[in-house]
């Protein structure tokens, strides 16, 4: 079953795959995670300057469309080999400005990437150019033991880019609150009141586009 919902995901786009068991409880009481990325379009994150692009935002809604859409393939795959799926929606408050599930949290436990000072998840393969995909499962999978660390080292350049001042310039370290890093709400409110005329203002990718993991 690994095997197959890893070759399918690999198939359909994304570009990387990882498994991982949970060590947080969740609401679902489900101890495994699948976690993917999705690459986003190199050109279209080049075309954000000191705002996003219409074209950007679209991108952006298309591409969690798609994970929505393979994560419940994958589920359906699960269920139909007997196993019970809780596929996380790409993009979804459900608490002010908080998922169901962190994306960030079982991709970093299935040692695809870690997390910038942004806040932003950087994989290993695309930097922080990528969105996430995860399905929580039953189904026990071979796992990997990850030790993430920050890879940013002394580079600030999100924290000198981020036109809301919400970047605070510390470090990640995992068990860290995410006010550590970043101030979520001022992050939003800026987009809110920027960027309003694009996409409704929820999204950005300053941070994003300047980060040099980006490949």
């Amino acid at each position: 079953m690994q095997t197959k919902i890893k070759d399918f995901l690999l198939s359909h786009g994304a570009g990387q795959v990882g498994f991982c068991k949970l060590e947080a409880e969740n609401a679902f009481d489900l101890p495994y995670a699948v976690s993917y990325t999705l690459p986003l379009s190199a050109a279209i994150v080049d075309g954000i300057t000191d705002q996003p692009t219409h074209t950007y935002f679209h991108h952006y809604r298309s591409i969690n469309a798609l994970i929505d859409h393979l994560s419940l393939r994958c589920g359906r795959m699960l269920e139909t080999a007997g196993y019970r799926y809780v596929p996380i929606p790409a993009s979804q408050s459900v608490n002010g400005l908080q998922g169901i599930f962190s994306h960030k949290y079982a991709a970093v436990m299935a040692g695809i990437g870690s997390i910038g000072k942004s806040g932003l998840f950087i994989s290993t393969e695309n930097g922080p150019a990528v969105r996430l995909g995860t399905i929580l499962t039953d189904c026990p999978f071979s796992t990997v033991s990850a030790e993430p660390v920050c890879v940013c080292g002394d580079c600030n350049l999100c924290v000198r880019a981020c036109p809301a001042m919400a970047i605070s310039g510390n470090p990640w370290r995992p068990g860290d609150e995410r006010a550590v890093i970043l101030d979520a709400k001022a992050c939003s409110d800026y987009m809110k009141r920027n960027f309003q005329h694009i996409g409704r203002g929820s999204v950005c990718g300053i941070c994003m586009k300047v980060c040099p993991k980006r490949k």
